[in-house]
Parts: C-alpha cells; structure tokens; sequence
C-alpha cells in the first residue's frame, strides 16, 4: 500500500516542477507568463490588465514579447541567454520610446542573463521528481534523495524569487526615471515561482512527516500474528 505522503510528494513536487518548467520557458514560448509588463505609451495604467489596450512589451527569461497596436499582433524575439530590449527596434517603425531608453536597455541587459537561474531551478526541481516517482515506485534509497533535491529545488526557487522582485524593483525605477508615467506592471510568472518554492519547501515536511508516523504507528501485522501464537 502506498503511503499518503509519497502520494502528497509526489504531487506537489510534480506541480511546482511544472510551474517553474512554465516560467523557465515563459515568454517567448508561453505567452501569457512573463516577468515584467513595460507600458510604451506612457499611460498611467497600473495592473496589466489595464496596460493590455495599449503598446506594451513583456520580459521573461529567454526573451521578450512586444504588441506595439499596430495591427500586427504579438510579436516575439528568438530565446536566448540575455537579451537587449533595444532588440525590439525590429518591430518599430522610428526611434524607441522613451521606455526603452538607452539607459533601461544598459540595466535591462545586463540582468536578463541572471534569468536563466530559472532554468537551472527547473533543472534541479525536475531531478527532484525523478527521485520521487522512484521513491513512489518503492526504491528505499529515492525518498533520502527526492528531499535532498526538493531541497535544492526549493532553495534555488526562492533565490530565483528574491531576484525576480530585485529585477521588477530595478526596472521599474529605471523606466520611471526616463518620465514614463505607466512604468512597469510585476507579471504572473514572480507569484508562479513563489507558489512554486512554497510547494518545494512543503514536500519534505511532508516525507518527513510520513516517516515519523510509519514509525510511531504499531505493526498490527506482527501484533495479530503473536495474538494467534498465543
């Protein structure tokens, strides 16, 4: 009989490694995730929601996506390690916004390489539920390292978090300072990483907690088996 924690981690640690898969390859490849929402029209539009009427461009870790309302609908860089949102100068006709400034561009830069923790924490959580499909299959030695890794998962998805609210911060400021009254809008894929390290943080607790009961719970087998002796 399969014992309710290893069915509880396995799911969350097959959830929160697919949410960080998501927002590993968020936009340009899933386009309705992304980091960071940059209003071009300089409108005062606070949630992106609101921003969704007028030109905008979204950041996520290997790219960007960009609908200036022209017609043209959403369109979208190729992924790579670090890119440069002076990179969106393909899609528009003139010179860029002041959004996309020389100077944002020079900070945008340089902190969309560090981006790419996203994939390294998707790495390690995907190693992670590896170990715990083997763990669910029986092999003793699995659940020890299902947690180790859950571990490194969980503690990676949280340095990844406090760098994707340092990055939103650090833009947004930069944005604001070149006069652009609508700045910038957090996006979807910050909460999905934090839902995402609080499940990775939870699932050891719950193998752990699993054993303990193992432990503490009495052999009816054994304990019938003397009563028949008996």
């Amino acid at each position: 009989m399969v014992s309710w924690n290893k069915i509880l981690g396995l799911t969350s640690v097959g959830v929160a490694t697919a949410l960080l898969g998501i927002v590993a390859f968020d936009v340009p490849y899933v386009k309705s995730v992304y980091f960071l929402r940059i209003d071009l029209a300089n409108a005062t539009a606070s949630t992106a929601a609101a921003n969704q009427t007028t030109p905008f461009v979204d950041l996520g870790a290997l790219g960007f996506c960009t609908d200036l309302k022209d017609g043209r609908g959403l369109q979208c860089s190729p992924a790579k390690i670090g890119y440069a949102l002076s990179e969106a100068g393909q899609f528009i006709n003139g010179t860029l916004p002041p959004a996309l400034s020389a100077g944002v561009n020079a900070v945008a830069s340089t902190l969309t390489k560090v981006l790419v923790l996203h994939v390294v924490a998707f790495g390690i959580a995907l190693i992670s539920f590896a170990f715990a499909i083997l763990a669910f299959c029986g092999a003793p030695i699995a659940d020890c390292c299902s947690s180790c890794f859950c571990g490194f998962a969980g503690s990676a998805a949280f340095a990844v978090f406090i760098f994707d609210v340092a990055f939103f911060q650090i833009i947004k400021k930069r944005v604001q300072d070149e006069g652009n009254a609508g700045g910038a809008v957090m996006g979807n894929a910050i909460y999905l990483t934090l839902f995402a390290f609080l499940l990775l943080f939870i699932t050891p607790i719950l193998f752990l907690l699993g054993r303990c009961c193992g432990c503490l719970m009495p052999d009816t087998h054994s304990h019938s088996h003397h009563k028949g002796m008996n």
